[in-house]
Protein backbone atom coordinates (compact mmCIF):
# COMPACT_ATOMS: atom_id res chain seq x y z
CA UNK A 1 0.00 0.00 0.00
CA UNK A 2 2.68 2.03 0.57
CA UNK A 3 5.87 1.28 -1.71
CA UNK A 4 4.09 -1.87 -3.04
CA UNK A 5 7.31 -3.65 -2.14
CA UNK A 6 7.21 -7.59 -1.15
CA UNK A 7 5.17 -8.38 2.28
CA UNK A 8 7.51 -9.87 4.93
CA UNK A 9 5.96 -12.40 7.89
CA UNK A 10 7.52 -12.16 10.91
CA UNK A 11 7.43 -14.61 13.40
CA UNK A 12 8.14 -12.16 16.47
CA UNK A 13 6.17 -8.84 16.87
CA UNK A 14 7.59 -5.98 15.85
CA UNK A 15 6.90 -2.79 17.78
CA UNK A 16 6.54 0.30 15.82
CA UNK A 17 4.12 2.68 14.55
CA UNK A 18 1.85 2.79 11.42
CA UNK A 19 3.21 4.56 8.56
CA UNK A 20 -0.51 6.00 8.10
CA UNK A 21 -2.20 6.80 11.43
CA UNK A 22 0.99 6.65 13.36
CA UNK A 23 -0.63 4.79 15.78
CA UNK A 24 1.88 2.46 17.85
CA UNK A 25 1.39 -1.44 18.08
CA UNK A 26 2.89 -4.60 17.58
CA UNK A 27 2.68 -5.96 14.53
CA UNK A 28 3.56 -9.08 12.26
CA UNK A 29 3.30 -7.50 8.66
CA UNK A 30 5.80 -5.14 7.34
CA UNK A 31 7.24 -4.96 3.98
CA UNK A 32 10.88 -5.30 3.23
CA UNK A 33 11.23 -1.50 3.11
CA UNK A 34 10.11 -1.76 6.83
CA UNK A 35 6.81 -0.16 6.34
CA UNK A 36 3.56 -1.21 8.48
CA UNK A 37 0.10 -0.84 8.40
CA UNK A 38 -2.58 -1.57 10.86
CA UNK A 39 -5.46 -3.67 10.11
CA UNK A 40 -7.65 -0.18 10.38
CA UNK A 41 -5.83 1.52 7.97
CA UNK A 42 -5.07 -1.52 5.29
CA UNK A 43 -8.77 -2.62 5.57
CA UNK A 44 -10.93 0.43 5.40
CA UNK A 45 -11.06 1.44 1.66
CA UNK A 46 -11.80 -2.17 0.80
CA UNK A 47 -14.35 -2.70 3.61
CA UNK A 48 -16.13 0.40 2.72
CA UNK A 49 -16.42 -1.23 -0.60
CA UNK A 50 -17.54 -3.87 0.34
CA UNK A 51 -20.49 -3.08 3.01
CA UNK A 52 -21.83 -1.10 0.02
CA UNK A 53 -22.31 -4.74 -1.89
CA UNK A 54 -23.66 -6.18 1.51
CA UNK A 55 -26.23 -3.62 2.22
CA UNK A 56 -27.52 -3.18 -1.56
CA UNK A 57 -27.60 -6.77 -2.15
CA UNK A 58 -30.52 -8.45 -3.42
CA UNK A 59 -29.25 -12.13 -4.08
CA UNK A 60 -30.76 -15.09 -1.66
CA UNK A 61 -27.16 -16.68 -2.39
CA UNK A 62 -23.98 -16.18 -0.11
CA UNK A 63 -21.66 -17.50 -2.90
CA UNK A 64 -22.81 -15.15 -5.27
CA UNK A 65 -22.32 -12.01 -3.03
CA UNK A 66 -18.98 -13.19 -1.89
CA UNK A 67 -18.18 -13.61 -5.70
CA UNK A 68 -19.51 -10.05 -6.37
CA UNK A 69 -16.73 -8.87 -3.47
CA UNK A 70 -13.96 -10.72 -3.90
CA UNK A 71 -13.70 -9.19 -8.20
CA UNK A 72 -13.81 -5.93 -6.51
CA UNK A 73 -10.13 -4.16 -8.19
CA UNK A 74 -9.40 -3.04 -4.50
CA UNK A 75 -9.30 -6.13 -2.80
CA UNK A 76 -5.91 -7.80 -2.25
CA UNK A 77 -5.66 -10.94 -3.57
CA UNK A 78 -4.76 -12.41 0.53
CA UNK A 79 -5.58 -10.62 3.71
CA UNK A 80 -8.54 -10.58 6.56
CA UNK A 81 -10.59 -8.31 4.07
CA UNK A 82 -12.18 -11.87 3.28
CA UNK A 83 -13.45 -12.56 6.93
CA UNK A 84 -15.59 -9.72 6.75
CA UNK A 85 -16.50 -10.57 2.89
CA UNK A 86 -17.60 -14.23 4.10
CA UNK A 87 -19.56 -13.70 6.82
CA UNK A 88 -20.98 -10.37 5.62
CA UNK A 89 -22.38 -12.69 2.54
CA UNK A 90 -23.61 -15.10 4.22
CA UNK A 91 -25.84 -13.03 6.93
CA UNK A 92 -26.78 -11.05 3.85
CA UNK A 93 -27.83 -13.44 1.94
CA UNK A 94 -29.64 -15.13 5.02
CA UNK A 95 -31.37 -11.44 5.29
CA UNK A 96 -32.69 -11.66 1.80
CA UNK A 97 -33.97 -14.81 1.67
CA UNK A 98 -36.52 -13.57 4.48
CA UNK A 99 -35.05 -15.82 7.68
CA UNK A 100 -34.80 -15.16 10.58
CA UNK A 101 -36.40 -11.16 9.98
CA UNK A 102 -32.38 -10.01 9.65
CA UNK A 103 -31.90 -6.50 8.91
CA UNK A 104 -28.78 -4.62 8.04
CA UNK A 105 -28.48 -4.06 11.68
CA UNK A 106 -27.54 -8.06 12.02
CA UNK A 107 -25.26 -7.10 9.25
CA UNK A 108 -23.31 -4.58 10.73
CA UNK A 109 -23.14 -6.92 14.07
CA UNK A 110 -21.75 -9.72 12.11
CA UNK A 111 -19.04 -7.67 10.73
CA UNK A 112 -18.64 -5.90 14.33
CA UNK A 113 -17.76 -9.35 15.75
CA UNK A 114 -15.55 -10.29 12.92
CA UNK A 115 -13.20 -7.30 13.27
CA UNK A 116 -12.72 -8.19 16.97
CA UNK A 117 -11.13 -11.54 15.71
CA UNK A 118 -10.09 -11.36 11.97
CA UNK A 119 -5.84 -9.74 12.10
CA UNK A 120 -3.79 -9.56 9.55
CA UNK A 121 -1.25 -12.91 9.64
CA UNK A 122 -2.97 -14.76 12.37
CA UNK A 123 -3.83 -17.63 10.41
CA UNK A 124 -0.09 -18.80 10.11
CA UNK A 125 0.61 -17.37 13.80
CA UNK A 126 -2.33 -19.08 15.71
CA UNK A 127 -3.79 -21.48 13.22
CA UNK A 128 -7.36 -19.63 12.99
CA UNK A 129 -8.19 -18.02 10.03
CA UNK A 130 -10.42 -15.22 10.18
CA UNK A 131 -12.96 -16.74 8.26
CA UNK A 132 -13.81 -18.84 10.84
CA UNK A 133 -15.26 -16.88 13.68
CA UNK A 134 -16.74 -14.53 10.90
CA UNK A 135 -19.22 -17.10 10.13
CA UNK A 136 -19.51 -18.51 13.51
CA UNK A 137 -20.54 -14.89 14.26
CA UNK A 138 -23.16 -15.61 11.86
CA UNK A 139 -24.70 -18.76 13.45
CA UNK A 140 -24.47 -16.51 16.99
CA UNK A 141 -26.71 -13.71 15.44
CA UNK A 142 -29.23 -15.77 13.90
CA UNK A 143 -29.84 -18.23 17.07
CA UNK A 144 -28.78 -15.94 19.84
CA UNK A 145 -25.61 -17.28 21.11
CA UNK A 146 -23.94 -16.25 23.60
CA UNK A 147 -22.00 -17.39 26.96
CA UNK A 148 -24.19 -19.84 29.66
CA UNK A 149 -26.33 -20.76 26.32
CA UNK A 150 -26.92 -24.20 25.06
CA UNK A 151 -27.94 -25.55 21.95
CA UNK A 152 -27.47 -21.75 20.39
CA UNK A 153 -23.34 -21.98 21.80
CA UNK A 154 -22.96 -25.51 20.79
CA UNK A 155 -24.73 -24.99 17.14
CA UNK A 156 -22.01 -22.31 17.20
CA UNK A 157 -19.08 -24.10 17.86
CA UNK A 158 -20.39 -26.87 15.58
CA UNK A 159 -20.32 -24.85 12.76
CA UNK A 160 -16.71 -23.35 13.16
CA UNK A 161 -15.56 -27.20 13.56
CA UNK A 162 -16.77 -27.65 10.22
CA UNK A 163 -15.23 -24.67 8.89
CA UNK A 164 -11.85 -25.21 10.22
CA UNK A 165 -11.52 -28.44 8.97
CA UNK A 166 -12.61 -27.58 5.45
CA UNK A 167 -10.16 -25.06 5.50
CA UNK A 168 -6.93 -26.98 6.68
CA UNK A 169 -7.92 -29.41 3.88
CA UNK A 170 -7.16 -26.63 1.57
CA UNK A 171 -4.09 -24.99 2.63
CA UNK A 172 -0.76 -25.09 1.98
CA UNK A 173 -0.20 -22.32 1.15
CA UNK A 174 -3.33 -20.08 2.23
CA UNK A 175 -5.32 -18.69 -0.48
CA UNK A 176 -8.36 -16.24 1.60
CA UNK A 177 -10.15 -16.85 -1.55
CA UNK A 178 -10.65 -20.48 -1.44
CA UNK A 179 -10.83 -20.49 2.67
CA UNK A 180 -14.25 -18.08 1.41
CA UNK A 181 -15.54 -20.40 -0.78
CA UNK A 182 -15.25 -23.48 0.89
CA UNK A 183 -16.22 -22.21 4.02
CA UNK A 184 -19.58 -20.95 2.15
CA UNK A 185 -20.07 -24.28 1.19
CA UNK A 186 -19.60 -25.49 4.72
CA UNK A 187 -21.80 -23.12 6.20
CA UNK A 188 -24.89 -23.47 3.15
CA UNK A 189 -24.77 -27.41 4.25
CA UNK A 190 -25.11 -26.91 7.54
CA UNK A 191 -27.59 -24.36 7.55
CA UNK A 192 -29.89 -25.99 5.34
CA UNK A 193 -29.72 -29.52 7.37
CA UNK A 194 -30.16 -27.39 10.48
CA UNK A 195 -32.88 -24.86 9.69
CA UNK A 196 -34.22 -26.39 6.86
CA UNK A 197 -33.41 -22.92 4.92
CA UNK A 198 -33.93 -21.69 1.36
CA UNK A 199 -30.83 -21.06 0.69
CA UNK A 200 -29.79 -22.07 -2.82
CA UNK A 201 -27.08 -25.18 -3.25
CA UNK A 202 -23.95 -23.99 -3.70
CA UNK A 203 -22.14 -24.41 -6.80
CA UNK A 204 -18.53 -24.77 -7.74
CA UNK A 205 -16.99 -21.49 -8.53
CA UNK A 206 -14.48 -21.02 -11.08
CA UNK A 207 -11.46 -18.78 -9.81
CA UNK A 208 -10.57 -16.24 -12.04
CA UNK A 209 -7.22 -14.66 -9.42
CA UNK A 210 -5.15 -17.09 -9.88
CA UNK A 211 -2.07 -15.52 -11.30
CA UNK A 212 -2.89 -12.78 -8.77
CA UNK A 213 -1.14 -15.55 -5.59
CA UNK A 214 1.89 -14.10 -4.22
CA UNK A 215 3.15 -17.15 -2.22
CA UNK A 216 1.78 -19.59 -5.35
CA UNK A 217 -1.55 -20.99 -6.34
CA UNK A 218 -1.89 -24.77 -5.65
CA UNK A 219 -3.76 -25.07 -9.26
CA UNK A 220 -5.29 -28.89 -9.53
CA UNK A 221 -4.98 -29.44 -6.10
CA UNK A 222 -7.66 -26.52 -5.46
CA UNK A 223 -11.06 -27.33 -6.70
CA UNK A 224 -11.98 -23.91 -7.67
CA UNK A 225 -9.00 -23.90 -10.28
CA UNK A 226 -10.38 -23.73 -13.98
CA UNK A 227 -8.22 -25.98 -15.43
CA UNK A 228 -8.56 -28.52 -12.07
CA UNK A 229 -8.53 -32.16 -13.09
CA UNK A 230 -9.33 -33.07 -9.53
CA UNK A 231 -13.32 -34.51 -8.81
CA UNK A 232 -15.54 -32.02 -7.09
CA UNK A 233 -14.68 -31.84 -3.64
CA UNK A 234 -17.50 -33.84 -1.65
CA UNK A 235 -19.86 -31.85 0.08
CA UNK A 236 -19.55 -31.74 3.73
CA UNK A 237 -22.20 -34.10 5.63
CA UNK A 238 -24.51 -32.34 8.11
Amino acid sequence: MVCAAPLQYQTQAIATCCTYCQSRGTWYISCANGHVVCDSCHNQETLAQVEAILFQAVSSSPLEISEQCMDLPILPMLGCQHAFIAGGALIAALKNSGAFNLTNHDIREVLNRTEKQAHGGYCGLTGVCGVVPALGACVAVITGSKCGLDREQRLTMELVSRVVRAITELSGPSCCKAYVRISLEVAINFLQATFALPLPNPDTAICQHMTKHPHGCRKTNCPYYPQSQTTRRKEVQP
